[in-house]
């Protein structure tokens, strides 16, 4: 079985509230964030 590795976008106020059904797997800084770019990139798995 092969989970799917998604990806999010998102700032600091984002990360505060998570749906329960994700798993974070790793967070990146965006080196080149601009206003219409968000600072992090999010990795997870979603639980079935």
């Amino acid at each position: 079985m092969k989970a799917k590795l998604h990806t999010l976008e998102c700032d600091e106020e984002d990360l505060i509230d998570l749906p329960e059904s994700w798993i974070p797997v790793r967070l990146e800084h965006n080196g080149y964030a601009t206003p219409a770019r968000k600072a992090y990139t999010l990795y997870y798995f979603q639980r079935a």
